[in-house]
């Protein structure tokens, strides 16, 4: 068989342009952050979720993963309700995850932008010292059941008619979450937030922002990487958090958000 100079060029190009562009991807961190770990392409249909903190109503498995901060989720909506699911496993992240909460923000204009934005859960400075008092004769041995105790309040951001700042676990706008430790020691999250509250509708069928992370800043100048940067929780509560709990450090004058996952998509129908 004769092979053609021709042939041997254009075969040496193309493995040429393949080298290239792997280069490319390995060198680029935009280009490797957006496909890292399994993103959510599009929301599903929500079925018969109570919110309590189990996920046993979410399937065996939350399969869609943040890997940069190491926890799974899921997000689902019915006609009423947009919900999320997220598992965390990494101890190191729970405690972060108490101190500053998880974030599920969403963009109605289909914006990888700030929109409203629940946050859950934050123990409760004062009550979280209380549980884990020397003093207390109930006091857990386990920082995070002392944590879950400490849990009062959901923090929100951004509604058009609700104010910003803490309200009830048990409140008025239908804004609900819950938190728990499962059989796994995994610490799951579930936040519900009426449609209504956010000023969308299945009905309407235009693609959104959806974004969800794990709340904190980055402290410039301790580290260039996720895992290796000192992470400042305050923000944006004000609470001062050190880590884990090192209260009255103060936050950076101008400290970076540690980024989520972002999943640009319309509601799901039937």
């Amino acid at each position: 068989m004769t092979v053609s100079k021709s042939h041997i060029t254009a075969k040496m190009a193309k493995n040429a342009c393949t080298v290239l562009m792997f280069v490319f991807v390995l060198a680029n961190p935009i280009f490797a952050q957006r496909n890292k770990g399994n993103v959510q392409p599009s929301l599903d249909r929500a079925a018969d979720i109570v919110i309590d903190g189990k996920l046993d109503d979410w399937g065996d498995t939350l399969v869609y993963e943040h890997a940069a901060q190491k926890f799974y989720y899921h997000i689902k909506n019915d006609d009423e309700t947009l919900y999320v699911a997220m598992r965390v496993k990494d101890k190191d992240r729970q405690m972060q995850v108490f101190a500053q909460g998880l974030a599920l923000m969403v963009n109605i204009k289909g914006k990888r932008r700030e929109g409203p934005t629940v946050y859950f859960p934050v123990a409760d400075r004062l009550a979280f010292r209380s549980i884990m008092s020397a003093d207390n004769d109930d006091r857990p041995d386990d920082m995070r059941e002392g944590a879950l105790k400490a849990i009062r309040a959901i923090h929100v951001m951004r509604f058009d008619d609700v104010l910003d700042g803490q309200i009830s676990l048990e409140n008025t706008y239908g804004i609900y979450a819950q938190a728990a430790l499962d059989t796994t020691d995994a610490l799951c999250v579930e936040m519900a937030v009426p449609l209504e509250r956010l000023g969308i509708s299945v009905s309407a069928g235009a693609p959104l922002a959806f974004n969800v992370k794990i709340n904190g800043v980055m402290v410039p100048g301790s580290g260039s990487s996720a895992s290796t940067m000192r992470r400042g929780y305050g923000y944006p509560y004000g609470y001062g958090y050190g880590y884990p709990y090192g209260y009255g450090q103060p936050t950076p004058a101008k400290p970076r958000e540690e980024s989520g996952v972002w999943i640009i998509a319309p509601l799901a129908n039937e």
